[in-house]
């Protein structure tokens, strides 16, 4: 199991999914590029960046189910959903351990600027950090919490960060009102288990770190910060120590989303930075926006409350948050139909574990739900428009559907209804011969 990123990208380049790639290149839009190309295919490790030469930048280390579960040392994909949610049910505290930072930037030599941060889009404010995890205890009770930011620099010791209106939005609210700014620390470049509870929507006051330990069988170990009361994993490669400013608010955005379009400019808390540590020749973990680790770790946690809800109500084979729905609004269920209504019901469970999402499929075990084609070829032969799609026509969503308000959902039920044979793919027989002359020809192709 891999307790770090350098031992997560050792295990992946043993399986052959790592691509080096030493063409110097620039963190303005050049690497952002070659990323957008190939991280579906390869965890991509960046070991000539223009103007960082002691940096490695690295993406797609967690971009898919496949991934992940090699770096968990999990026997199948779908095993990290009961992975996750045992974790979640059995949180276990970290032990301590001194982080090995060799390099520990304070006062005037805190710059950003020394970071490889990229530039992803033309039109994004700047440089964003993607992968940073912000780790902050609530002011009054001491609970600690972790969450996905990004954050663009404005100075060399200040960035604006996103806060949507969660745990650490609720964090910053009752510091403000005490009159005390936020202590914090961002983390970027950390193992499997810290990535994924980070990624994932926990009841307020509860221990992103404990769930991460859980998920590596207690193996995770947490070091204390240097200028600020706060631990956080020693195995990460960079941290940036600071404080969040509760009376301090700057313009954040435009920036790419989960969906590929520009969010909305809004004022948003600022961060200054007290310190940096990094390991010796840091690899820079990044998450390329709207890309398919983005989906991965926003929607997989997603998925996994999903699977744990959806399964109350019947036989649940898989479920996907879909990549042509963002990998955030389209959700499509494999189940084993017992009754007639039975996949409404399903649908409505999957709603409720999950608010943001805007259309609910749901198909027999005979489709592979992770294909486009196969998806719609139900939809369209096996869902009649008229008895089979379901409008909610008011419910709570995404801020990121911009489709118009109030929002809406829609669930269809394209599983199999009346004679079955009427609704079975035909189906070519295969032999050993026809499947060997097929894979010469693809070798060759």
């Amino acid at each position: 199991m891999a307790n770090s990123l350098r031992e997560a990208i050792e295990v992946l380049e043993r399986v052959g999914l790592v691509l080096r790639i030493k063409n110097e290149l620039s963190t303005m839009y050049e690497i952002p590029f070659i990323v957008s190309k190939l991280e579906r295919e390869k965890v991509l490790l960046f070991e000539n960046i223009e103007g960082y030469k002691d940096f490695k930048i690295t993406f797609g280390v967690y971009g898919d189910r496949k991934r992940l579960a090699l770096t968990l040392e999990l026997k199948s994909e779908t095993e990290i959903y009961t992975k996750l949610l045992d974790a979640m049910n059995n949180p276990s505290k970290p032990t301590k351990k001194t982080g090995d930072f060799s390099v520990n930037l304070v006062g005037d030599e805190v710059d950003l600027r020394k970071l490889p941060i990229p530039k992803f889009y033309e039109k994004d404010k700047g440089p964003y950090i993607t992968a940073g995890i912000v780790i902050a205890k609530d002011i009054e009770t001491g609970v600690r919490n972790l969450s996905y930011h990004r954050m663009t620099p404005i100075n060399k010791n200040k960035l604006v960060m996103r806060v949507v209106e969660r745990d650490l939005w609720s964090f910053i609210k009752k510091a403000r009102e005490i009159g005390r700014n936020l202590p914090a620390a961002i983390v970027i470049g950390v193992d499997p288990a810290t990535a994924l509870a980070a990624a994932t929507t926990l009841p307020l006051y509860s221990d992103e770190l404990e769930v991460a330990n859980s998920l590596l069988g207690g193996e995770l170990k947490v070091t204390g910060g240097l200028k600020i009361n706060i631990e956080y994993p020693s195995n990460a490669e960079i941290v940036l120590e600071g404080e969040i400013q509760v009376n301090e608010l700057e313009e954040e955005g435009p920036f790419t989303d989960i969906t590929g379009t520009y969010d909305i400019i809004r004022k948003q808390p600022v961060f200054i930075v007290h310190a940096i540590r990094m390991k010796k020749n840091p690899i820079f973990q990044s998450i390329l926006p709207a890309g398919i680790e983005h989906k991965t770790l926003m929607g997989l946690p997603r998925e996994a409350k999903i699977y744990g809800l959806v399964k109350e109500v019947t036989v649940l084979n898989d479920v996907y948050l879909a990549d042509w729905g963002s990998g955030w609004l389209e959700c499509v269920l494999s189940i084993k139909k017992r009754h007639p209504d039975e996949p409404i019901n399903a649908g409505m469970a999957a709603i409720t574990a999950h608010p943001s999402v805007k259309k609910v499929i749901v198909v027999d075990d005979d489709i592979n739900i992770r294909s486009c084609r196969d998806v719609y070829w139900a939809v369209i032969n096996r869902a009649n428009p008229a008895k089979d799609y379901l409008i909610i026509p008011r419910a709570k969503g995404s801020t990121l559907d911009h489709s118009g308000l109030p929002r809406s959902k829609i669930i269809i039920d394209a599983t199999i209804k009346g004679d079955e044979k009427l609704f079975r793919r035909a189906v070519i027989p295969i032999s050993e011969k026809a499947m060997k002359t097929l894979k010469k020809l693809q070798d060759n192709y």
